[in-house]
């Protein structure tokens, strides 16, 4: 990991807004490219970085899409996540199989069709139909074959992002503090800061709380709360893979706990937990499972989402200094270390950023 150069140590900073997904992914970007970075955040408890499963699927939907750009973000995304283990010490991306089971007769005829395309069946393992082998029947209900993916996974999000905090708060980069971001003042690509001080380039990485940013009110958002459960099945322990129909269970510790979800609610969107959601998990675990579970934990968040569920970064079209990066959604452990790379070499190096996700071209 780089050290700031003497040159930039006396520059001043860039400030980070949010140490979320996006914001803690480009302070690392930034720091290994030598440069100060500030982030400051409100450390409030349930986020939706903290809230979400943070699974990585190769594959998904109702109508079995492959993700945009898989073959060049999982390795960045899978480097990244590596590289941090190795300089914090902790273990944060699990790779594991994901199990699609079938829900009902056309996904299956779709999912013939979506093979015959090499790029979608280089994602693919093993496939069984109309019997039982892609899981155990004793634990799982109504299986009428499906297929694996063996190269996803998912990231510890709340381990990942204390961890990553402590580095931060190592080298004197966090600040837990609510800045005003009304209180700016963008003057000279520079902004700067309601004490007075200097920043090279404020950054805004709020998640969905951008919504009010007043800098960027031109960004079309379609956010969507998402809650999901922590249950104990202790007869489900021997499964290591993420199952999902209609739903999903993802094993935590290898002991038989498990989280489940989620749900995608448009309207009322805040951090708490509701029963009506609950309810729909709990029949989605029914419809699953033939082992007994118990609810533990329930959590909810709001993911960040703009319009078409592309990121999007950049400079603000007129004041160069004002930042913004935001719009990971519910795939942004996957996306988040690519493009996070790509905006820390537009912010450091000049290089140009791609068309779809620059901020100043895309509400």
């Amino acid at each position: 990991m780089n050290e700031p150069s003497m040159d930039a140590a006396r520059q001043p900073p860039i400030l980070i807004v949010g140490q979320g997904l996006a914001g803690t992914l480009l302070a690392w970007e930034l720091v290994r490219r030598g440069r100060k970075v500030l982030v400051v955040d409100r450390d409030e408890p349930d986020t939706s970085t903290k809230v979400a499963a943070g699974i990585v699927t190769p594959i998904s939907g109702q109508r079995l899409t492959l993700g945009y750009g898989m073959d060049r973000f999982l390795p960045v995304a899978r480097s990244c996540y590596s590289a941090m283990e190795l300089e914090w010490g902790g273990s944060y991306f699990q790779s594991t199989g994901l199990v699609r089971l079938w829900a009902k007769e056309e996904e299956e005829a779709r999912f013939k069709a979506r093979m015959t395309h090499a790029d979608f069946a280089a994602h693919v393992g093993a496939a069984r139909e109309n019997d039982r082998a892609m899981v155990d029947g004793g634990l799982f209900k109504d299986v009428l074959g499906g297929f694996e993916m063996p190269g996803g996974g998912w990231l510890d999000t709340r381990r990942w992002l204390a961890d990553a905090a402590a580095w931060l708060e190592g080298l004197g980069m966090l600040r837990r503090m609510n800045l005003d971001v009304s209180s700016l003042r963008p003057e000279d690509g520079k902004v700067r800061l309601p004490d007075d001080s200097w920043a090279e380039a404020v950054v805004f990485c709020e998640g969905a709380e951008a919504r009010g940013n007043p800098w960027f009110p031109w960004l079309e958002w379609k956010c969507a709360k998402g809650e999901v459960l922590t249950i104990s099945a202790p007869d489900l322990s021997g499964e290591k893979r993420i199952v999902n129909r209609g739903g999903w269970v993802m094993p935590v510790d290898g002991r038989g706990t498990f989280r489940a979800g989620a749900t995608y609610e448009w309207g009322r969107l805040d951090s708490v937990p509701t029963a009506e959601a609950r309810q729909v998990l709990e029949g989605r675990l029914n419809a699953l499972l033939k082992v007994g579970w118990e609810v533990i934990a329930h959590v909810a968040g709001v993911r960040p989402i703009i319009h078409q569920s592309l990121a999007r970064m950049g400079r603000h079209p007129v004041h160069s200094g004002l930042v913004f990066f935001n719009g990971l959604g519910s795939k942004g452990v996957l996306y988040g270390p690519g493009y996070a790379a790509m905006l820390a070499e537009h912010l450091v190096e000049g290089k140009p950023l791609p068309g779809e996700v620059d901020v100043a071209r895309n509400g």
